[in-house]
């Protein structure tokens, strides 16, 4: 994704909403993230609240002004918050905080102009430093392509998702999986091993890359959902967001480098970080000796 999108609650009165508008576009001008108003958006045959719910969930962070205490703000930051999406909370000085948001770190300012300058200190600035973060993680793995195109002719071992060990989830038949099989999961039930095993030995040290195949339905968070590693060897572990998903519902290969010293039995792991709105398949973990060092 090219372009990221942040999500704005605040009350609609017409003076106070363009210039609230105008002053946070103008905090994230040139930054490539683009704002969400629930407002601007319009869906028939659905309801407002499950349209918002959506745009909360689909977008990387919110902003929530709590200045007026208008109640539709206070249920989209409780949306926010219940869903554990990045958000920030902001009001003009002088407002009266509710007790239990008074815990909450917030954003005061004196008028638009300020609170212009203080989006970009505390808010954009930090967003596009987590964007171009995601964005260089991305090409770190670019090296891969030649082993990731040619991953199943080439691997050593592969081992099919619904065959190894599970903490949590069921399998399902899956037309685009390998074996048309795939081992399936829901993110917002718990963090927990999704994947692990099998507990066994190679038979040969050296470098190597599990490739694990793994689709999604919602590639727009970029919050950490899944951690991959091999445990039992040295190195080997990878952090996966959201956004590093190309495009939802279509399988892609990860890859963890690892070096294995001779012994010991590996197992090869999916942990769910985050309790989010997403739903999983992973269809195997494959294998792959590289010729080349890694």
């Amino acid at each position: 994704m090219e372009e990221y999108h942040y999500f704005v609650a605040h009350e609609f009165t017409s003076k106070h909403r363009d210039d609230l508008r105008e002053a946070i576009d103008q905090a994230f001008k040139g930054t490539g993230l683009n704002a969400c108003y629930g407002d601007l958006e319009f869906r028939s045959g659905e309801h407002i609240l499950k349209k918002i719910e959506d745009r909360i969930l689909a977008t990387q962070f919110g902003i929530y002004d709590i200045t007026n205490e208008n109640p539709n703000v206070y249920l989209e930051l409780g949306l926010a918050k219940g869903a554990g999406k990045t958000l920030y909370i902001i009001c003009k000085k002088g407002t009266k905080i509710r007790a239990d948001l008074q815990g909450l770190d917030r954003i005061e300012y004196e008028n638009c102009e300020n609170l212009t300058d203080e989006i970009k200190k505390k808010i954009s600035e930090k967003e596009f430093e987590r964007i171009n973060m995601i964005k260089a993680q991305r090409k770190t793995y670019e090296n891969y392509t030649m082993y990731e195109e040619n991953v199943l002719t080439n691997c050593v071992r592969l081992y099919k998702a619904e065959l190894l060990l599970h903490k949590q989830g069921y399998d399902v038949e899956d037309k685009e999986a390998h074996s048309q099989k795939a081992w399936f999961a829901d993110l917002s039930l718990r963090k927990d091993h999704i994947i692990y095993g099998p507990y066994e030995e190679l038979d040969e040290q050296g470098n190597y890359i599990a490739f694990f195949n793994i689709k999604i339905n919602d590639n727009q968070s970029m919050e950490q959902i899944l951690l991959l590693d091999v445990a039992g060897a040295g190195g080997g572990e990878r952090i996966v967001y959201g956004t590093d998903f190309n495009r939802p519902f279509v399988y892609q290969l990860f890859g963890v480098r690892f070096n294995y010293h001779g012994k010991g039995k590996l197992e090869y792991r999916v942990y769910n970080l985050r309790t989010l709105k997403i739903k999983i398949w992973i269809d195997y973990v494959a294998l792959v000796k590289p010729s080349m060092p890694i």
